[in-house]
C-alpha cells in the first residue's frame, strides 16, 4: 500500500468510543505491557493497547503484531469520528 492510499478502518467506531469500551482487565494488561499505570501512558501506547485489545477479542493476538503496524495503519484502524454529529439524517432534526 502506498502512503497516499487510504486505509479502510478495521473497527467501525471512532477511537474515543473504542477507548471507552475497554474493560478493566484490558487496561491492566496494557499498563502491564508498558510497565506503567494505564492513565500514565502516552497517546501512542494507548492507541496500540486499544488496538491490541480489539484484536485480542476475536483471536489471541501477540503484542508484536500491533507493534509492527505502521503509524498509518494504527491511525486508520478505527473509523474517523463524524465531524458534525448533527449531520445524521433523521437524528436531531425537527419534524
Amino acid at each position: 500500500m502506498s502512503a497516499t492510499e487510504e486505509t479502510k478502518p478495521v473497527v467501525d467506531i471512532p477511537f474515543a468510543e473504542a477507548l471507552q469500551e475497554l474493560t478493566g482487565w484490558e487496561m491492566l494488561g496494557i499498563g502491564k505491557r508498558y510497565g506503567q499505570e494505564f492513565n500514565d501512558l502516552g497517546p501512542l501506547k494507548v492507541l496500540m493497547g486499544t488496538i491490541w485489545s480489539y484484536e485480542n477479542r476475536t483471536a489471541k493476538t501477540e503484542w508484536s503484531h500491533v507493534e509492527r503496524m505502521t503509524l498509518s495503519q494504527l491511525e486508520g484502524y478505527f473509523a474517523q469520528p463524524d465531524p458534525d454529529p448533527e449531520s445524521d439524517q433523521g437524528e436531531g432534526s425537527a419534524s
